[in-house]
């Protein structure tokens, strides 16, 4: 099992994040189901085993039905996890925008229909599970800057929602090329890829980059390859696939664990002081997410995870921690340039 020795200003901080929701990928406006989320205990059980207590960015639909919040009660009892808020514009009240693509990105809503619906996340989520949730992602990654005054007023102090390197443009979200691997400060009206000291909020961003580094040349190197006319070369793909550098996310939805382990030291050689985990609870429910087809499948998700957490213990000294915790323990002074 990975080391967690006592929090040290070397250790690295190890976030599990998962974002928690109902079972309907797609965007249904119509019956929603949560029976993913029976799926918790066995998972909380299986984390605890190394030492980590999962951040659950919970949805509006799993703390509004009875037994979903019953089990998010459960898994997060004695401290065992930390709920924050996750919302999916599509089945969160007031339901006052067009139900078009567009509009499943919070960042496209109107600004006081996105405070509107961070209220109404909210206050269930305080109704539920008793406390005020401190930390927030966006459904769909889909943070603007505009609501980032909306989460203050909603008393949030961290967000999770900046996936670095990734450019969401094309499907009517945001882009964070050009965003810090850090921990950095977010302010009201500011670019959410621009750290903004003494923002009143603290933005935690996802564990992304490339097998190789620096990532200063293989950024713009890749979204050369991702643009026309490379792009119908399929000249990406093709790097990806022979080796030459592959843009990952530490995920195990999308990467193994070996591409994990080796983005965990690309981003620790970059001076990244955290890594962050990060999955949907409907992979948990084989047949619910893209990800997890059968459950042969879901087994080999657990063993991916896991051979991910074990094998951090040959990188480096390691503190699990919440995500309100891993913003007590990281330095947002000392960013990290991309």
């Amino acid at each position: 099992m990975p080391k967690t020795s006592a929090a040290g200003s070397d250790n690295v901080v190890v976030i599990v994040s998962i974002d928690t929701e109902e079972d309907n990928w797609g965007r249904n406006g119509g019956c929603v189901a949560t029976r993913n989320i029976a799926q918790l205990p066995r998972l909380a059980d299986f984390l605890a085993a190394f030492g980590a207590r999962p951040t659950y960015f919970t949805a509006y639909q799993v703390a509004a039905q009875e037994r979903a919040a019953a089990t998010m009660l459960e898994v997060c009892d004695g401290g065992r996890g930390e709920i924050g808020g996750h919302l999916h514009p599509w089945n969160t009240p007031p339901h006052a925008e067009s139900k078009v693509p567009r509009n499943s990105m919070l960042k496209n809503l109107p600004a006081e229909l996105q405070f509107e619906k961070l209220r109404h996340l909210t206050m269930a989520l305080e109704a539920a599970f008793g406390a005020a949730p401190r930390a927030f992602r966006a459904g769909r990654f889909g943070l603007g800057s505009e609501t980032i005054p909306a989460l203050i007023r909603c008393g949030y102090g961290i967000d999770s929602s900046v996936a670095p390197f990734q450019n969401l443009e094309r499907d009517g979200g945001p882009s964070f090329v050009g965003a810090p691997m850090e921990a950095y400060h977010l302010a009201p009206g500011a670019d959410v890829c621009e750290p903004a000291p003494p923002g009143q909020l603290l933005e935690i961003p996802l564990s992304c980059g490339f097998s190789r580094g620096p990532f200063s040349f293989w950024d713009p190197t890749r979204r050369l390859l991702e643009a026309p006319p490379f792009r119908w070369l399929r000249l990406a793909g093709i790097a990806h696939r022979t080796g030459i550098v592959e843009r990952i996310m530490l995920s195990p939805e999308i990467a193994t664990a070996d591409e994990m382990l080796l983005l965990s030291r690309r981003l620790l050689e970059h001076g990244v002081r955290h890594l962050q985990l990060f999955f949907h609870s409907p992979s948990l429910t084989p047949g619910l997410s893209p990800f997890v087809g059968t459950p042969q499948e879901l087994e080999a998700f657990y063993a991916t995870i896991g051979s991910f957490l074990e094998g951090l213990d040959a990188i480096a000294p390691i503190t699990f921690a919440t995500m309100s915790e891993a913003a007590e323990l990281l330095a947002p002074e000392a960013l990290v340039p991309v």
